[in-house]
């Protein structure tokens, strides 16, 4: 017990917190000991989960969210499923668990977002999670596309229509109600183009193009808890958002629109609620307002221009990189791990980050980064 005590305090949890009128939120990023069997892991973070709630003064019900980053989904899978950690500790909030191996040595590594003092109703029913709060509907659903590779075009727009049912039933829409998506391709240097292509099919169908709208999003390597499908996406939703309350950002004298070379995602979007501010980063890269890689070969080059990429879409949303709540970096090489936790720690190493590895979509690519902001909102919005 002392062990494990020890190894919690030198470990110490990445904490970002914020205090508004109705609530507080924290994000965190939890890491195990490295070098350890992956039930040992586990028990490691179920016994610094136990401490955190303690240390902040929260309790599980205040728990809104996990998001899992595992090394190995085949093996690992029915391990996660009979521990304590997620059969009870996680099992009423959003979860999501995705095969990206974390790169700080260990099998594991944990995103936790909590909301302390709100009235919040959650729900999860396997891949769906509902939060119902005074004024607004939250839905996260992740899905699964079976198509075969050879189909995945057609199986990507079947994937958005299946969020889209979903949302009918509660009526909503894409349009207006989607927030954020994740595209996670099994195969991305191969299989990205027809996930694009599907997508791109799916929103000139509902009336999302460059004149109204897209939707962030980061499209990224990595699988869902089935490993041979191609494609597991997951998305964000949000009833009752007046379009005054949303705003996408652009940036536009430091990266072009995603149209110009045939995607259909925004660089970010901030809502607005009557006392907090929410802004969502898509997948970065080191690119510049023509939409070319910039610094091709050169990791750190590319984070620099990466964060001044990522400082000027919080611009957009009247925030700075002192709001953001945490950072997701995703590598295509694993041997830049070392020069990239370097650079962090050095730079932004007050923000709670996960470094993964996962194939960026565009191989000139080293490195994509996708955050969360969160700030007192300025605006005053009645009934959010």
């Amino acid at each position: 017990m002392l062990l494990i005590f020890l190894l919690f305090v030198m470990l110490k949890p990445h904490i970002f917190k914020i205090d508004t009128e109705r609530s507080s939120i924290f994000q965190v990023v939890l890491q195990p000991a490295q070098n350890a069997l992956f039930s040992n892991q586990l028990d490691d973070l179920s016994y610094q989960y136990d401490n955190l709630l303690i240390t902040l003064n929260l309790n599980e019900n205040d728990l809104f969210f996990s998001k899992v980053f595992i090394s190995d989904y085949l093996n690992q899978k029915e391990i996660i499923r009979k521990h304590p950690l997620f059969e009870s500790k996680f099992s009423n909030c959003g979860l999501s668990v995705v095969e990206q191996p974390p790169l700080d040595g260990s099998k594991i590594n944990i995103l936790l977002l909590f909301v302390k003092g709100a009235a919040i109703q959650k729900k999860r029913e396997g891949n769906l999670f509902y939060a119902k709060t005074n004024n607004h509907l939250h839905i996260f659903q992740g899905v699964e596309c079976h198509a075969p590779a050879t189909m995945l075009e057609k199986g990507t727009e079947d994937l958005f229509e299946q969020h889209q049912k979903l949302m009918n039933q509660f009526a909503m829409n894409m349009t207006d109600n989607c927030v954020r998506t994740w595209l996670y391709v099994k195969d991305v240097d191969k299989d990205y183009e027809a996930v694009v292509r599907g997508r791109n099919t799916f929103f000139d169908r509902i009336g999302l193009t460059k004149e109204t709208h897209f939707i962030a999003s980061t499209g990224i390597g990595g699988s869902g808890e089935s490993v041979e499908i191609p494609l597991y996406a997951e998305f964000y939703s949000v009833k009752d958002l007046r379009p005054e309350q949303i705003r996408y950002l652009t940036a536009k004298d430091y990266l072009n629109s995603t149209h110009e070379y045939g995607v259909a995602f925004e660089r970010g979007v901030n809502i607005s609620y009557a006392d907090i501010s929410c802004t969502f980063i898509s997948g970065t890269a080191s690119i510049d307002r023509h939409g070319d890689c910039l610094f091709q070969g050169d990791i750190v080059k590319q984070l620099e221009r990466i964060f001044i990429n990522i400082e000027q879409l919080l611009k957009d949303a009247d925030a700075v990189m002192t709001d953001i709540g945490h950072l997701i970096v995703y590598l295509r090489d694993i041997s830049d791990y070392h020069a990239v936790n370097s650079y962090l720690t050095a730079n932004y190493g007050a923000i709670p980050y996960i470094i993964t590895h996962a194939k960026v979509c565009r191989t000139q690519w080293l490195v994509e980064i996708e955050c969360m902001a969160l700030k007192k909102n300025k605006l005053n919005l009645p009934g959010n």
